[in-house]
């Protein structure tokens, strides 16, 4: 399975705007609302939010990755979210200008491992690239290209 597998351009959202991180993690997380992979949407939401709330978010310089491991997460899930605004997330860190709200299930496998690892990889090299993306399939388009150059 490969990144872009995952992360697919219905999966995408940009332009958006939010008041503040629990609202654009929302917004992102909105975007797998009918996803068959989630046996409950609102449990995954409520899971991602609460995660939040204990700091448990990883960032890299203006990006931002909320997750979860659940057993209502069937199998991995990605859905990102471009704010050219940014969003305030934490004291003394850059706004939050791009958001990838991963669920992975409660028994990880290596798959899953392989493809977070590379969506790491590709953004703490491509950060700025992927942060100019102007739409979905642009962006999706460099995900795309940036994995191939990681394989």
């Amino acid at each position: 399975m490969n990144l872009s597998d995952v992360l697919t351009q219905d999966r995408v959202l940009v332009n958006l705007s939010a008041r503040d991180k629990f609202e654009a993690i929302t917004k992102v997380a909105k975007i797998l609302e009918h996803s068959p992979l989630l046996q409950s949407f609102d449990t995954f939401l409520e899971a991602v939010l609460e995660a939040e709330k204990l700091g448990m978010t990883w960032f890299e310089q203006e990006v931002a990755f909320p997750h979860i491991r659940s057993e209502v997460v069937k199998e991995l899930v990605i859905a990102a979210g471009l704010f050219p605004s940014g969003v305030f997330f934490r004291e003394a860190a850059h706004l939050v200008r791009l958001i990838f709200v991963i669920g992975a299930p409660k028994k990880l496998n290596t798959n899953d491992i392989i493809v977070v690892g590379s969506l790491a990889r590709i953004v703490a090299t491509n950060r700025q690239q992927l942060l100019k993306a102007k739409s979905a399939e642009e962006f999706i388009n460099l995900i795309a290209n940036l994995e191939k150059q990681l394989q």
